[in-house]
């Protein structure tokens, strides 16, 4: 039987081991997080100066240097501040399915998801799923449950929003009731647990798709706990208020860059464009919202080169923003429990 300095210099070992294996993990994981940054970015950064030198760059760089810092100070405040409104939402989530995380924690992990915001469907914002597992041992299939019932009370307040609105731009109607038709269709299949549950059991029998149909109805299934008529208000209350500063948000662009148009005027253009960017799948949602808000701009009589700056303006505040904190909350989070590993403690 080994005596106790055998025990201890074993133990000693053994932390050292996990110790160097969390920081292989962490600079894989971290290097994954930035190369995916990195190439989006230079995606973006590409679209923009193109976008940019198509108009009159040097007007849109004029009007930059016009914009008051007082504005732009607000909107930063107002999008961070509905970002924290739906980081306790996720935490409210994670209570509904039985999950104990600290609250600080929750927010935390939430934000660090926007670190891949710019995937499709943002559902790179998943990956808080893995900081979860790894710290307090919850669900990755969960988490990404409730990531999927995040996006559809987004979408569904975001309609909302837009339909205040609808009637100012009866030239997008149709357009915006197609999308609208696609979303509630969405939200309402992942109630119908006797349609999809069926079809996943058995091909969960199948070798080659087993494990997807097995971790596909657990996600469904998490998500449809979540749908429940109390929390569903709840969450949609959530995304009202967070998205409706958004689109304020836009409004005070808007102001700021001398451009016409009412708070409702603008709600629709925010509106519309996002839940646009959101279904087209691009990597968030680039190209495809900023094209949407271009045309509706357009059609309030705003000319390309003038709305181009509030339109890039308003997607660094909300896109762009978002994957700068993202990055840092998600650098944080992974060396938090490198340096606690010595005392065998977790955060």
């Amino acid at each position: 039987m080994p005596n106790p300095e055998e025990r201890s210099a074993d133990a000693l070992k053994e932390n050292d081991s996990h110790r160097e294996t969390f920081q292989i993990d962490s600079h894989y994981s971290l290097n994954r997080i930035l190369s995916s940054i990195l190439i989006f970015s230079l995606a973006g950064v590409i679209l923009y100066a193109f976008a940019t030198f198509a108009s009159d760059y040097q007007r849109t760089l004029h009007a930059f240097s016009l914009f008051p810092m007082g504005r732009l100070g607000l909107v930063l405040s107002l999008v961070t501040v509905g970002w924290l409104i739906r980081g306790w939402r996720f935490h409210y989530y994670l209570l509904k399915v039985e999950e104990d995380v600290p609250f600080i924690y929750s927010i935390m992990a939430f934000l660090a998801g926007f670190a891949l915001t710019g995937t499709p469907g943002k559902v790179g914002e998943a990956m808080k799923g893995v900081f979860l597992k790894r710290d307090y041992g919850v669900s990755v299939t969960r988490v990404v449950g409730i990531v999927v019932v995040e996006r559809l009370m987004d979408l569904f307040a975001i309609l909302l929003l837009g339909s205040f609105s609808l009637l100012i731009f009866e030239g997008w109607r149709n357009l915006f009731l197609g999308l609208a038709g696609i979303v509630i269709i969405s939200g309402m299949f992942l109630c119908m647990e006797n349609i999809y549950r069926p079809v996943l059991e058995w091909m969960s029998r199948l070798p080659i798709v087993s494990w997807i149909a097995v971790k596909t109805l657990g996600i469904l299934l998490s998500a449809k706990d979540l749908m429940k008529p109390r929390i569903f208000i709840i969450g949609m209350f959530v995304s009202v208020i967070a998205w409706g500063m958004e689109s304020v948000s836009l409004y005070i662009v808007m102001k700021g860059f001398e451009l016409p148009g009412t708070l409702s005027e603008a709600n629709f253009v925010y509106c519309f464009s996002t839940i646009l960017g959101a279904i087209s799948m691009l990597p968030g949602g680039i190209g495809g919202t900023e094209a949407a808000m271009m045309a509706l701009f357009n059609y309030l009589g705003i000319s390309y080169s003038n709305g181009l700056p509030a339109v890039l303006l308003i997607r660094v505040c909300t896109l762009w923003y978002a994957i700068v904190v993202g990055v840092l909350v998600s650098v944080y989070l992974l060396s938090f429990r490198k340096k606690r590993l010595p005392s065998g403690c977790t955060p």
